[in-house]
């Protein structure tokens, strides 16, 4: 037998700038206002619960808090170049761009100081890939805090509007605690 918990809305999201490429082109710099939502599911504890409501909405909002109003930056990109510097980073697309938008000399450069930037080891970012690293943090945090043992997935759904979202689901079964880093 297998039991859920879910929290969303309320304070559970971040705001963030992004841009995603696909179909060789590069969407502009824009930013949304991201809605989290998690489910966890597992055996109940000898107190009759799957993990306390606190315990995880406390880490989902912390990590929420180090993506809020910062930019998403895709460190596994194979269309941009970037270059870190001591104090920001260069984030140079060299092609077109997407809604007939226009780069000088078909380049598109940003120059971002680094507290306001966020390195994700993903390759575009995506909702897919925001809701997988979500997933991935919050599985390290509560085996952090030795709450994963009875847990046997983490859903994650990363909302970009009110009508799309990406979900990703993590089964601790088939990639133990010690196996949750992505690939590389």
């Amino acid at each position: 037998m297998s039991w859920k918990v879910l929290i969303e809305r309320g304070n559970l999201g971040f705001s963030a700038a992004h841009f995603i490429t696909f179909e060789g082109q590069c969407e502009p710099l824009h930013g949304h206002n991201y809605g989290v939502r998690v489910e966890v599911e597992g055996e109940l504890t000898p107190d009759s619960y799957v993990l306390d409501f606190v315990v995880l909405k406390n880490i989902v909002r912390a990590l929420c808090k180090e993506w809020d109003h910062r930019f998403l930056l895709p460190l596994n990109n194979p269309h941009l170049r970037l270059t870190e510097h001591e104090d920001a980073w260069e984030v140079v697309y060299n092609g077109p761009l997407t809604h007939g938008a226009a780069a000088r000399d078909g380049v598109t450069r940003y120059l971002l100081p680094k507290a306001a930037v966020v390195p994700l080891p993903i390759d575009n970012a995506t909702a897919e890939r925001l809701a997988q690293q979500l997933a991935r943090r919050i599985a390290d945090r509560l085996r952090e805090a030795d709450k994963l043992e009875q847990l046997d997935r983490i859903q994650v759904g990363v909302e970009e509007t009110e009508m799309q979202a990406a979900f990703f689901t993590l089964d601790l079964r088939t990639h133990p605690p010690g196996d949750l880093s992505p690939p590389v």
